[in-house]
């Protein structure tokens, strides 16, 4: 029997070319998208599942708060204290607990120099939590013997070519000759940070001055602290026991400043979002997001199918009468309606199989993710996709075939449908609106996603970022550095240069202890102020606006002890004005000085974040970047100079640099995936819509062909044709932009919450939305009613 099903579906879809190509394209169209998606959902839901106990491996974060309570600062990272002290403490919980600290620096081998990040200095336990794949030598045992390191594949290739890295001497920031006793295999790209290279703990513990000095510096929070449970453990038993934990090793007070907490390894990736990540994570939500649209999509094509099975029913009235009259039971005609569905969505199947090998590297490059489509890596995915295209051909064909095989035969015969004709009608009014609310809120969402990356691409900042050139400062250079700085401005193309600690773009992560003169009295601040050092040129070679007060002189003695203010933190501190802030007393971080002046608020981490309390200190001994400022005309030959003039000063360490505007397209660069993301999704939803739209129109106008003929004999002109026509349709989407609009303020007004700075939203997303359905939908059905109005009336009756 279901031999005879498939023959007769076949016959059907290739009789009718038309039906079957409307279909197939826009179900193959939405699968596509789906596998796409699919395959970008899989790869994010893959991170750091590659390790052998990656369900059981945890790290601890650490969260700072004011003295109002509220969090002032959370990382991903600890106190080295914490490492030993919680495995002790914890001991019948706790299984194997191991610290690293990730760096990045100057690496050493023969006449060779290389800058490289991801290095790290390990615990020798961090091989057993984390996995490892060795390819040479005994990692852990490595780990324990002082002066040795263990490469990545990729690290000892690039080092030592074809020769074998075992016993090489490697020399690290210039300061300790480390022995390669250890190569294993780098890790996948989905992994949320990187580990490429793993030197043992004990250089750590000797730049620190000792194991003994290291164990006191519980305010060194850089090491990422990693555990596994044993049997009996849980993660429950640890939390319960914290504040006890927190007050042995800290004091009373602890709990009310600090706290631990515990984060699953396999969680960082999307549902982590700490001030000093290891890598750059991804966010639940917009998986949440990506698998939406793709339902959306495929909803989209199912309801395309719909629509047209059911307007091409009277063309197949015929046909169920006369299986009726042979016998043909409803169960039958359920069955080879279901059939035909089914077929076709397996053949859409198989070119959207196709369509995905065709896109995909073009979606991969897009991605930047290693995205990859084959039977057996993807077969859970394949076989979601084969069982909801299963499902699709099921229920986009249900309907249908209810509705055809309720025709009555004797009815039919007689020249009428056999059946509700005015049910079918308003059930795909219905589905046109559906679809086209699916497509207008697609479109308000877009346009609203890229309104908000444009004002956050073009935001006055609160200093001029153009044309900055930032420079990383290296140990030679640090020595030198007024020097350094002094020789660069007798460059021609440079104008201006500043040192800081910190450049915009970057995180605000260092602060210690505020007080400050409130009326007279040293009061604690409530809110943690952000501390960045700077040089006195800092300020002014960006263009910040000093609004009282001054700025730092080239007097170090004058104002070594002396504070610069954004107007946040003279807010926060509870002074009237900024210049009420001008000559009051403040202490921080044990230095005790006055405030010379108060600067605009200026925008120095990701407009997601907002404005926080910054106080600058004129301390030239930590600055880590020069920021350089280049008259545009010069700035090749400028760059060229800053190069020579770098490597004059620090010969043995290679020049690192990068340009402000480089490092904010950076920091936005997820977000401009993503717009980009919702504008090629929108754009195919809208293009599925008006697939269905055409079809439905080719066959509105066929069946109306003779009304038309006769229309046009009684002398109605061609726009009232296309008018007539077209109203219905254009009405049907007027109605989907009335249900769209506040489905789509209600969801992009929860996403734009998500942003500390943000447009408003107001009426251009929706005009625009609804204006590209309306103008898309009117020309997509012009198509035909053009085609029909323009058609020989004489023929038609003719025929008729």
């Amino acid at each position: 029997m279901f031999k005879n099903y498939f023959k007769v579906a076949l016959r059907n879809l290739l009789k009718h070319k038309g039906f079957s190509f409307i279909n197939i394209l826009g179900l193959s169209v939405g699968l596509t998208c789906c596998l796409l998606i699919g395959l970008y959902i899989n790869e994010e839901m893959s991170y750091d599942t590659f390790h052998e106990n990656a369900d059981e491996t945890y790290r601890f974060t650490r969260e700072f708060m004011s003295q109002d309570g509220t969090t002032s600062l959370h990382l991903s990272r600890l106190a080295p204290p914490f490492g030993h002290y919680l495995k002790d403490y914890y001991e019948g919980d706790i299984e194997k607990i191991g610290r690293f600290l990730t760096t990045s620096g100057t690496i050493e081998y023969g006449e060779k120099l290389f800058n490289e990040t991801d290095l790290a200095f390990a615990d020798p336990e961090i091989v057993d939590i984390l996995t490892f794949e060795t390819l040479q030598g005994n990692l852990k045992e490595a780990l324990q013997k002082p002066g040795s390191v263990v490469l990545s594949e990729s690290l000892a290739k690039k080092y030592f070519g074809n020769e074998d890295p075992m016993g090489k001497s490697i020399r690290v920031f210039d300061q300790a000759e480390l022995l390669v006793q250890g190569v294993y295999k780098d890790w996948p790209d989905n992994s949320s940070f990187e580990l490429n290279m793993l030197g043992d703990f004990s250089v750590i513990e000797q730049f620190y001055g000792g194991r003994e000095n290291l164990l006191g510096a519980w305010g060194s929070n850089n090491f990422t602290t990693l555990f596994t449970l044993t049997e009996t453990g849980s993660i429950d038993g640890i939390m319960d026991r914290m504040e006890e934990f927190l007050t042995i090793q800290l004091g009373e007070n602890a709990n009310s400043w600090t706290r631990l907490h515990v984060q699953k390894l396999t969680d960082i990736h999307l549902h982590s979002n700490l001030s000093d990540e290891l890598g750059e994570n991804s966010d639940i939500t917009y998986v949440y997001i990506f698998t939406s649209i793709a339902v959306l999509i495929l909803l989209i094509a199912c309801i395309n199918y719909m629509n047209l099975a059911t307007a091409r029913s009277a063309r197949r009235a015929k046909e169920v009468g006369m299986r009726k009259v042979f016998g043909a039971g409803k169960g039958n005609l359920i069955n080879q309606f279901l059939t035909e569905s089914v077929v076709l969505t397996l053949c859409a199947l198989l070119l959207s199989v196709g369509l995905t090998s065709v896109i995909l590297p073009f979606f991969r490059e897009f991605t930047a993710l290693n995205l990859e489509f084959n039977l057996v890596q993807n077969a859970g995915l394949i076989a979601i996709i084969f069982g909801a295209a299963l499902l699709v051909g099921v229920l986009a064909g249900s309907y249908p075939a209810f509705y055809l095989s309720a025709f009555k035969p004797l009815e039919v015969m007689r020249g009428s449908k056999g059946s509700a004709p005015g049910k079918s009608g308003l059930l795909r009014r219905v589905l046109v609106v559906a679809q086209f609310s699916i497509s207008v809120v697609l479109i308000i969402s877009t346009v609203v996603v890229v309104q908000q990356l444009n004002y956050m691409q073009n935001k006055n900042l609160g200093y001029d970022k153009d044309q900055m050139m930032i420079l990383n400062v290296s140990q030679e250079i640090g020595n030198n550095f007024q020097t350094f700085k002094n020789e660069l401005k007798n460059i021609a193309g440079v104008k201006s240069a500043g040192g800081s600690s910190r450049v915009p773009s970057g995180q605000l992560l260092d602060s210690q202890g505020a007080q400050a003169e409130v009326d007279g009295q040293m009061q604690p601040t409530q809110v943690v102020i952000k501390q960045l050092q700077v040089d006195p040129d800092f300020v002014s070679n960006y263009q910040m606006e000093v609004v009282a007060g001054r700025n730092f002189t080239d007097d170090w003695q004058r104002d070594s002890a002396n504070f610069i203010l954004n107007e946040k933190s003279v807010e926060i501190i509870g002074w009237s004005s900024p210049e009420d802030a001008i000559g009051k007393r403040m202490n921080y971080g044990g230095v005790a000085g006055r405030v010379i002046g108060v600067v605009e608020d200026f925008h120095f981490e990701s407009l997601q974040s907002e404005i926080v309390p910054v106080i600058m200190a004129n301390n030239r001994s930590n600055m880590r970047f020069l920021s350089i400022k280049i008259e545009g005309q010069n700035l090749r030959s400028s760059v060229a100079e800053i190069e020579q003039k770098y490597a004059e000063f620090s010969p043995n360490s290679p020049i690192q640099y990068n340009f402000l505007n480089e490092r904010f397209d950076t920091l936005y660069e997820s977000e401009s995936q993503r717009s980009e993301l919702f504008t090629i999704f929108s754009g195919l939803a809208i293009f599925l819509a008006c697939l269905g739209l055409f079809g439905l129109a080719s066959f509105t106008v066929a069946q109306r062909g003779k009304e038309i003929s006769i229309r046009k004999v009684l002398g109605a002109s061609i726009n009232q044709i296309v008018s007539t026509l077209s109203k219905e349709f254009i009405i049907l989407v007027g109605i989907a932009m009335l249900l769209a609009a506040p489905v789509g303020w209600y969801f992009m007004s929860d996403w734009l919450d998500g942003y500390a700075y943000r447009i408003g939203l107001g009426a251009l997303p929706f005009i625009v939305a609804g204006g590209i359905a309306l103008l898309i939908a009117f020309v997509t059905i012009s198509m035909q009613t053009f085609k029909a109005a323009f058609s020989n009336p004489a023929t038609r009756l003719r025929e008729d």
